[in-house]
């Protein structure tokens, strides 16, 4: 599906209102999709593809907490890589629709 996405939250933490009203949305093909490993685990994950990249960290277990009819709201754990190790934040995702001839 092809929306605007906002992250609402940095390493954790909610974003203030004026962060909010600045920050860039990223423009891309969000997926959600099951993945099955050998070792018998499963994990959801959402992907938002900018063409053929990953335009965002994935968003771990995600669950959708509100809907509407031209956005929704995703929120789940995302996965950052520091050198002490692998840390898992809070993140929720405000997606709207991209609508054809607008924004």
């Amino acid at each position: 599906m092809l929306l605007y996405v906002v992250r609402l939250y940095h390493q954790g933490r909610r974003l203030s209102e004026p962060e909010l009203r600045a920050a860039q949305s990223v423009h891309g093909d969000v997926h959600i999709h099951f993945d099955r490993f050998a070792d018998g685990r499963s994990l959801n994950k959402a992907v938002c593809f900018d063409g053929t990249r990953e335009a965002l960290p994935a968003l771990m277990e995600p669950q959708l907490t509100g809907i509407s009819s031209l956005s929704l709201g995703l929120e789940g754990y995302e996965e950052a890589r520091t050198a002490d190790g692998t840390l898992f934040y809070r993140q929720v995702w405000w997606c709207r629709l991209r609508v054809p001839g607008g924004e």
